[in-house]
């Protein structure tokens, strides 16, 4: 059961691995996936078990969940991060809502919002300009795509 484990998460890091590599616009890292992987992994050294297998699986798991937080706008899908990353078709996304924020720092950030249907969302932040994201968006996004900027009070 174990090298079934194993298998299946190298699988999916090879997965994301490759749809990590279409990225042309990344989002900010997400890191909820990191703050998961310490807490199994302070679990896991409380309780040592000394199985090549087991080392191999955990180490794969930590890897995966590192490479979870990456995400961003790729040249054929939306990558997303977070603890449950996935890739999503852009023919999927039925409206996009663009939110720029100027941090108190001066730095801006964009919180851009991919509606799937009404009851899925997906948010991502962008360090990039809202022109850059606009542009390279419209290209990639399906011209029935309602895209909204909205901006703070």
């Amino acid at each position: 059961m174990m090298y079934v484990l194993i298998a299946a998460l190298l699988v999916s890091m090879g997965f994301g691995i490759y749809w990590q590599s279409q990225i042309v616009i990344r989002a900010r890292y997400k890191f909820t996936p990191l703050i998961f992987s310490v807490l199994i992994g302070s679990w896991v050294l409380g309780n040592p078990v000394m199985s090549w297998p087991f080392i191999i699986m955990l180490a794969a798991f930590f890897t995966l969940n590192i490479m979870d937080g990456v995400g961003g706008i790729g040249t054929k899908r939306l990558v997303t991060n977070g603890l449950f990353s996935r890739v999503i078709d852009y023919a999927n996304i039925t409206a996009l809502k663009m939110l720029p924020v100027t941090l108190p720092n001066g730095k801006t950030r964009v919180v851009a919002i991919f509606i799937i249907n009404e009851r899925q969302q997906i948010q991502m932040n962008f360090n990039q300009k809202l022109e850059i994201l606009m542009t390279a968006l419209k290209s990639l996004l399906p011209e029935t795509v309602e895209i909204e900027v909205d901006r703070l009070v």
